[in-house]
């Protein structure tokens, strides 16, 4: 993680965990990571850091799927380039499901509402290649906190071709927040790790968190607004080192063979 850099690059580790990923005969060689980007509350800018981190898989050759539940603006239409009536369109239509590509290496897709997830048809990745699904969403408040999140891992699994399966819990978990929300921080890390408790957890945050538990903490850069209203994904060498990081926990945590209705 950020905090504790290594001497591999990120494409050392991203062919790391696709050599380490050992299907049964027949099957694809390939890995796939499953990493949700929770953001507590609404200091931290979503889609920004959601950009950020999927193109820091993009650029070392990991193909990435990306999902956002945009519950404020911007949207990560934005950050890819997306026009305004494009990418504005969640908070004019809740239930306006948006997608596109970009660079050839991230397809992705967002919406104000979860179900319409369910008619997201994009392009399939390749299965050859180490695969990174990216979901991130505003934590919602209790009671529906629960609900959500089974809602969440129900149309996440349609970026991994698990449509109507239920789909599959997260690898890992980055809970990002701001200064003041060190409530709504615990609060989320703890209904997280209660819900997959299976999952490497880290929380991306200046502050310090009462009771994280397993939950790893990272800090965020201080300069990152700068990069707010840029057109394009943030590229800063923490981007890097969180992608790196998340992609080396999943390998060593994932050593042998583990199937998804195993977790």
């Amino acid at each position: 993680m950020p905090e504790r850099r290594s001497s591999r690059s990120l494409r050392d580790v991203s062919h790391l965990f696709l050599s380490e990923s050992r299907p049964a005969r027949g099957e694809s060689r390939h890995g796939t990571a499953r990493v949700w980007l929770a953001v507590a509350d609404g200091s931290p800018n979503r889609a920004h850091l959601a950009a950020g981190l999927a193109a820091a898989f993009a650029r070392q050759g990991t193909r990435v799927s990306l999902l956002e539940v945009c519950g404020n603006l911007p949207t990560i239409g934005y950050y890819f380039g997306m026009e305004s009536a494009e990418h504005l369109s969640p908070a004019l239509d809740r239930a306006a499901l948006v997608s596109g590509e970009w660079n050839g290496t991230v397809r992705y897709c967002f919406s104000a509402s979860l179900s319409s997830f369910r008619r997201y048809l994009g392009k399939e990745p390749d299965r050859e290649a180490p695969h990174a699904i990216v979901v991130a969403f505003p934590y919602p408040r209790r009671p529906g906190a629960a609900s959500f999140l089974s809602s969440l891992r129900e149309v996440s699994g349609v970026l991994g071709g698990e449509a109507g399966t239920g789909g599959c819990p997260p690898d890992a978990i980055v809970v990002a927040g701001g200064a003041g929300g060190t409530g709504r921080i615990g609060a989320c890390v703890a209904e997280m790790h209660e819900a997959f408790p299976g999952a490497a957890g880290f929380v991306a945050a200046n502050v310090s968190v009462r009771e994280p538990g397993a939950f790893e903490r990272i800090a965020l850069p201080d300069d990152m607004r700068r990069s707010w209203a840029r057109r394009m994904p943030p590229v800063d060498p923490w981007f890097d080192d969180l992608a790196a990081g998340l992609l080396q926990v999943v390998s060593l945590r994932r050593r042998g063979t583990v199937s998804c209705a195993a977790k």
